[in-house]
Parts: structure tokens; C-alpha cells; sequence
């Protein structure tokens, strides 16, 4: 069966799998879409998306064929261009490979994932996603996790089984859907996402993370309200002009949109900083921001962030058709409704500076402001909470305790440091003397560090807390790791895979 939209978007299936198409050039472009990405994993099994998809791509023939993949915060995709026949030949391939994964490869594509390194991309963003859902769904980008090389094939056959099936599959198409298509995906049951629930917030938090730059996130419980996203469109023109151009303390501002259920869509927008302008910087983003909730933008403003729209619209028509069909297939896999370019223009071009304003006033309670640890900073002025990032408690309870050697502490700073064991909670307090809680329950992995001569305990409030023998001393961490082996079952205790022997060259 095919159904077409008015746009001449063609809905069909190949082996039950949704395909949207759409006339367009002679070499084709397709993608594959999974509705699997970041947020699906564990701190345990992050990058196991990644890796799998580097199986799937490493068991493919070698080809001219301009094609790849990747794996995103909520999705993953294997996308080709080239002619019709060869883009076919490429989508089996794909799929035969996720059907019976080449894991006799996992340590040599463990080595690539190394090497590429790049898991970790969104920086301040993932920061802020953190901040907002600690060590869940978006929150998890924030993370590299204990490295691929903890991945076991149990895990990663696991893992393909549930998400990278039929059910849980979209393909689009821009051009003539290949002759004699197959997609030849395992079957399974439609996998169901875990929705990640944020941390309460009564109104606008500010708080500090390792990521550089400043950045703004908001919460939009209506995702579809395009006036909120003009309303940052044109905090992120105002950005520009004062930041960079007026003051010359940034160069590059940056956001993005990320639907985390069908009923909250985060926006993010964030600003780079010259170094030690940090502080100067959050305050221009706080400032506009407040200035824009109270008054809203100016007409010209709307007209502006309008123009520019219709710009690209205009000087890229295959983009959008591109697009449009992207976004259908990944709603398909995801739940969310697609959005339309057309649709999104004419909603555009419906904004007034009044909805701007109700938009941005509903959503300053969801503010989140974010600047890096390094920054001189005490927060915007005004009653807006400091939030931290992980479990900070106000002190230490009882419990058994343990600390590194007396001389250490008593010349190191760095070393002075606390671990608390009881019956509820492992916590520590660090060198500044804030105090880190995690309970047992919430203990994500205990991974090794260091081969394997200390541990990291990771907890899914983002605390973690290291264990190593030159801090402790041997006997101290010995102590420390056995108190905690109590408390916390086998499975969570990560191991490295061994690095394959590579044969000599030559």
C-alpha cells in the first residue's frame, strides 16, 4: 500500500518497515533510521549504539559508495548516496550485518571507537541535559561511560536484539526508491523508551559543570510552540550582537532542539567565551534572557528571525525535501509527531512579539543557566537557585570511615578526602570539603580505572567517587573496595576486555 502527502511524500512499506520517499535527483540519498541513540543506554553500556553500528558498517564490502553513519542522542542512522542499485546494495548489507553482528571484530572496532573518541560531542549542551535529568536519557550524553572495552557480547547481542529490529525502523528516500528493495532486519518486539524524568524545578536554576562555554536551556511543554523557538532565535541574534560584536568576549553562538517525550522538547542554546570572560559572558545571557521574558522582541526582530528562515527555504529546496522525509522517518521509530517545513514557515510568519513574550514567560520556571566550573561566578542576581550538578549533601554521616594516610593530608590538599561506609550510602567528601552521597540503590557501575588497580563508584545523580591505592594507600582501598563489594551486587562491577595481539606489519 502507498499513500501520498500533498508535497508528493510517498508512505509504503518494504519487509514491514515504513519508507518515505520523494521524487528528487538520479543519485539517490537514503537513511536508515533506529530509534536508538544515547538515551537508551546505561552509564554501564554507553557507546554499545556506537559500537554497533560500527559492526554493521565494518562488515560491508569496500565501496566507492559516499556513504556512513552515525549515532546521535535519540537515534541511529546509516545514510548513502549514489545510484539507486548501489544505495540497495548498501541498505542489505546493512541490514544482513545487524541480523548476524560480526562480533569476532568488537575488539578491533572497540579500538576505532577509541581512536575516534568523539562520544562525548555536544559539550555544554549534554552539560546542561545533565544537569536537568542527571544520569538518564539525554543526561547520559554528558558521559563517555567506563569506555567501550568494558562491552561484552552478551551485552551487544542483547542490546541489537531489543532496538536495531523492524519494529523499531524507519528508511527515507529522496529520488526513486530502488527496484527490488529488501530490508532484511531481524523481528522483535517494539521496543519501549524509558522516559526520563527531570529533576524538580519550581523556577529558573543556575549551576556549574566541566564543559566550556554558557549556556541557556528551556523546557517546552508544548512542542510545537514556535513562538518559544523564535523567542530563542532572537535571544541568540541578541547574543551575537552584544557578546561578539558589541563586546568581543565570544565568537560562536550555537543551540539545538531535543524532543525528549511527545510532550517536552528541551531547547538549548549556548555561547562560547574567550578565556576568564566567562563570567561576563553569563551575565549577558542571563541579562538578555530576563530582558527578553519582560518585553518581548521588537517586530523587526520577528521579521528578522523570519527572513532568515525563508532564506533557507528558498536557496535549498532539496535540503527541505531532504529533511522533511528524515523527520518523518524519525518520528516514525520515535512517537513524535513530524513537523513540516511548510507547516513550520506558516507558523513562523503567524508569531507576534505578544506570543514571544506569553511563550518565554511560561517557560522561565524550566531556565536552566549553565557556566563552567573555572568561572568566577556567583550567579545571576535575583532569587534563582544554585543548582549542582551531582548529590552535594551538607555533610557527612555516620558511618565507617576511611581517609589516606595522616602525612598525606597533611601535605597534599588534594588528598584530603573522606569515604563514609553504613548500611544506606557510600559518600565522600572531596578536597573543597563539599560532600558526595550515593546510595546503594542508586549505584550505576563500579568501573575499573587506572588497569584495574583502583575503581570509580558512579551513581546515577552524576556523584562518583574514586578509590585508588596511591591516594589511600593500598590497605585503606583494599578496605574501601571489600566494604563496598557488600553493598553492591557482581553485575555492577565492570571489567575490561583484553586489546586484541595485533600481528607485526611487514
Amino acid at each position: 500500500m502507498v499513500a501520498a502527502d500533498n508535497d508528493g511524500m510517498e508512505r509504503t512499506d518494504v519487509d514491514g518497515v515504513p519508507v518515505f520517499a520523494a521524487p528528487g535527483p538520479e543519485r539517490i540519498t537514503a537513511g536508515l533510521v533506529f530509534g536508538v541513540g544515547f538515551r537508551d543506554e546505561t552509564f554501564a553500556t554507553r557507546e554499545v549504539s556506537h559500537l554497533i553500528e560500527h559492526l554493521a558498517m565494518g562488515a560491508l564490502p569496500k565501496s566507492h559508495l559516499k556513504c556512513n553513519a552515525t549515532t546521535d542522542v535519540d537515534s541511529t542512522t546509516f545514510f548513502a548516496t549514489g545510484r539507486p542499485e548501489a544505495v540497495r546494495d548498501f541498505l542489505e548489507g546493512v541490514c544482513r550485518a545487524l541480523s548476524d553482528l560480526p562480533l569476532e571484530r568488537m575488539a578491533m572496532e572497540v579500538g576505532v571507537l577509541q581512536a575516534e573518541s568523539c562520544s562525548t560531542g555536544y559539550s555544554t549542551a549534554a552539560s546542561m541535559w545533565a544537569a536537568r535529568y542527571a544520569l538518564t536519557g539525554p543526561g547520559l550524553a554528558v558521559t563517555d561511560g567506563p569506555g567501550p572495552d568494558c562491552l561484552t557480547p552478551e551485552v551487544v547481542r542483547a542490546h541489537a536484539a531489543r532496538w536495531f529490529v523492524r519494529e523499531n525502523a524507519a528508511l527515507w528516500c529522496h529520488g526513486e526508491l530502488p527496484a527490488g528493495l529488501r530490508l532484511p532486519l531481524p523481528g522483535g518486539a517494539v521496543p519501549v523508551r524509558v522516559r526520563p524524568v527531570p529533576r524538580p524545578q519550581q523556577g529558573p536554576v543556575w549551576t556549574k559543570g566541566e564543559a566550556p562555554g554558557v549556556g541557556l536551556l528551556l523546557a517546552d511543554e508544548r512542542p510545537y510552540d514556535i513562538a518559544l523557538r523564535m523567542g530563542v532565535e532572537v535571544l541568540s541574534e541578541r547574543l551575537r550582537d552584544v557578546a561578539r560584536h558589541a563586546r568581543g568576549l565570544s565568537y560562536h553562538v550555537a543551540g539545538t532542539g531535543l524532543d525528549v517525550t511527545p510532550e517536552r522538547r528541551e531547547l538549548a542554546v549556548w555561547v562560547d567565551a574567550r578565556e576568564g570572560q566567562e563570567a561576563p559572558v553569563a551575565g549577558i545571557v542571563w541579562q538578555q534572557f530576563s530582558t527578553l521574558c519582560q518585553d518581548g522582541p521588537t517586530a523587526e526582530e520577528l521579521a528578522h528571525a523570519l527572513a532568515g528562515f525563508e532564506e533557507d527555504v528558498d536557496s535549498e529546496p532539496d535540503a527541505v525535501v531532504a529533511s522533511d522525509l528524515a523527520d518523518a522517518a524519525l518520528c516514525a521509530v520515535t512517537g513524535m509527531r513530524p513537523f513540516p517545513v511548510a507547516e513550520a514557515l506558516a507558523a513562523w510568519r503567524a508569531v507576534t512579539p505578544a506570543d514571544v513574550v506569553a511563550s518565554l514567560r511560561t517557560a522561565w520556571a524550566s531556565a536552566l543557566l549553565y557556566v563552567p566550573e573555572w568561572a568566577h561566578y556567583a550567579g545571576p542576581a535575583g532569587p534563582v537557585e544554585r543548582r549542582y550538578t551531582c548529590n552535594v549533601v551538607p555533610g557527612l554521616p555516620a558511618g565507617t570511615v576511611f581517609q589516606p594516610p595522616a602525612v598525606s593530608r597533611a601535605l597534599k590538599r588534594q588528598v584530603r578526602l573522606t569515604v563514609v561506609v553504613n548500611d544506606a550510602v557510600l559518600a565522600h567528601s572531596d578536597a573543597d570539603g563539599d560532600v558526595h552521597c550515593i546510595p546503594w540503590d542508586a549505584v550505576e557501575a563500579v568501573a575499573p580505572i587506572d588497569e584495574s588497580r583502583g575503581v570509580v563508584v558512579v551513581g546515577r545523580n552524576l556523584c562518583s567517587i574514586v578509590v585508588h591505592p596511591e591516594v589511600y594507600g593500598k590497605k585503606t582501598a583494599e578496605r574501601i573496595v571489600e566494604a563496598i563489594r557488600g553493598h553492591v551486587p557482581a553485575e555492577r562491577w565492570l571489567q575490561r576486555r583484553p586489546a586484541p595481539t595485533l600481528a607485526p606489519v611487514g
